[in-house]
């Protein structure tokens, strides 16, 4: 059977070439044809290696034992705390604390050995579903916690998405894989549980989900997938993955979502199914924070950034400087600002065009080729301005520079020509930050070369303090997962489907929902994709 096999899984690192940020316009279109707790294993300051070697040992030690290591873990270590509305989050230059990297089968076969060993003693509680109040424990939890079985550590996610996976292995920077390693990160700040069953890139088989929640489901609160897998979920009856009258014993409807990047929905139960990272679309805004990452390197004062001034480009591969109208500026007008503000234009591209290589170096514009994550940091944190040439489209760099002191100009793609000040009709090539103003972004019209050049020089003339927005700091993004996680999904669901029953409008075929009292199953209405 497809997806048994650990080995099945194909990284991005091996998939076809063009798959990664600069790959996300190609991947989009594709698809679219078609509670608090600490830490039980506090051991992120150890390198994966050791940390790795730890955990195995911990789950066979016996539990006093445990406990005397774990107290001495928190002596040492130190001990993540949960974020809280009453404190927030006081985030240290260095490693982002939240997230390790490591192999994705080990660490599902940790996380199913802890759910075993809780078991065994006879304490592993059903959290499949949020608990109501009177359910909750008080002093009885941090003895549960002490032995790695508290409500949260015993509350499983299934990260179906590929981007999941590939955050996890660390063989990916695309947008969606730095949206996917903020949420990992949250997770981990709450000590929720959650395994990976991606298979691969563009492989949208869902039996390995379908495998685990055969073992897991009294403790999976919810299922994320790309919206690929759900279609195949809810389409391919053979995979017994979506929980009909045929299949009993599939993945409730109301558990699946959709983990999507772009701002259209992507669930058949439509917008509040579909998990964005954006509060300006109708779909459920799951945040992500680049505040962990951001600040493993300081915001800079000017007197520490280069001199002369850098303009860093916002561009991955070489070929979006050719010579079309792609390209929002011209290779002579970059040039140009060198001469006007004594400045250097330099950029971190893969060299994947010899004429736009051959043409980018006899003008005199610096590539330093594909730079590591940490080194492309370092450069951007010692810029002046990150200047956007209109793609990668939505890439979530543009706020990290933002979070360094470096202001971002905005290419403007498309707009209104009639009302070209109107913002509701830009697109832009980063078109989450067109209700941002300078000094922050300047939002300038594709192949307006005078406007780009005297956005430059008030970038250079008024620099800018780190900047993030509150709905992308780490605390907001924590508490959108602990809703995410905690809400009352299926009476939601039930909702809409008593909706769309009675307008006779939207997808209901094929859904059933267990209520308190009893079944409740929708039949077919119309197969119209609610948008």
């Amino acid at each position: 059977m497809v997806g048994n096999n650990r080995n099945d899984y194909i990284p991005l690192a091996t998939s076809p070439s063009g798959a990664g940020e600069e790959g996300v316009d190609e991947q989009k279109e594709r698809i679219l044809r078609r509670s608090h707790n600490k830490l039980f294993f506090p051991l992120n300051h150890l390198p994966n290696s050791i940390r790795s070697r730890h955990r195995l040992l911990f789950l066979l030690l016996p539990i006093p034992l445990i406990v005397i290591l774990l107290s001495l873990g928190r002596h040492f270590f130190g001990t993540t705390s949960s974020p809280s509305s009453s404190g927030g989050l006081d985030l240290q230059i260095g490693e982002n604390p939240y997230f390790y990297t490591g192999d994705v089968w080990k660490h599902n076969d940790l996380v199913i050995a802890r759910l075993s060993h809780c078991r065994e003693l006879g304490i592993l509680r059903n959290t499949s579903l949020p608990f109501t109040e009177n359910e909750k424990l008080s002093q009885e939890e941090d003895e549960l916690i002490l032995q790695g079985c508290g409500t949260n550590q015993t509350t499983v996610l299934i990260l179906s998405s590929l981007w999941f996976a590939e955050a996890f292995a660390g063989t990916s920077t695309a947008g969606e894989t730095i949206y996917a390693q903020s949420v990992i990160s949250t997770l981990n700040a709450y000590n929720y549980s959650y395994v990976f069953t991606s298979l691969g890139w563009y492989n949208a088989d869902m039996r390995k989900t379908v495998e685990l929640w055969s073992i897991l489901k009294d403790n999976v609160r919810m299922v994320l997938a790309d919206p690929d897998q759900v279609n195949v979920c809810y389409t391919h009856s053979d995979q017994k993955c979506l929980k009909t009258k045929e299949n009993i014993e599939g993945i409730p409807a109301w558990k699946i979502m959709s983990f999507w990047y772009w701002d259209d929905p992507a669930n058949p139960l439509g917008t509040q199914f579909t998990l964005s990272p954006s509060p300006r679309n109708d779909n459920y805004f799951l945040s992500y924070s680049i505040e962990p990452t951001c600040r493993r390197l300081p915001s800079l004062h000017t007197s520490h950034r280069h001199d002369p001034p850098q303009a860093y480009l916002l561009a991955k591969q070489i070929h979006y400087l050719e010579n079309s109208t792609a390209f929002s500026w011209t290779l002579e007008t970059l040039v140009g600002l060198q001469d006007t503000y004594g400045i250097t234009v330099v950029g971190g591209m893969t060299d994947d065009d010899e004429v736009t290589s051959k043409r980018v170096k006899e003008l005199g514009i610096k590539n330093m080729g594909k730079l590591p994550k940490l080194d492309f940091y370092q450069e951007l944190s010692k810029s002046f301005v990150f200047v956007g040439v209109g793609r990668p489209r939505i890439s979530p760099s543009p706020w990290d520079a933002l979070c360094m002191g470096v202001p971002f100009i905005n290419p403007i793609l498309t707009w209104d020509e009639e009302d070209p000040q109107n913002r509701t009709k830009w697109h832009a090539q980063q078109w989450h930050m067109t209700d941002l103003e300078p000094p922050y972004v300047y939002s300038v019209h594709a192949h307006d070369l005078s406007g780009l050049s005297e956005a430059v020089g008030l970038a250079l003339q008024n620099p800018i303090e780190s900047y993030i927005p509150d709905y992308m700091r780490f605390d907001f993004a924590c508490h959108r997962t602990a809703d995410l996680v905690e809400s009352d999904w299926r009476s939601k669901a039930e909702s809409i489907l008593q909706e769309r029953t009675e307008s006779g409008e939207g997808q209901v075929s094929c859904v059933f929902l267990e209520l308190q009292d009893g079944w409740k199953g929708y039949e077919y209405v119309s197969l119209i994709r609610v948008l």
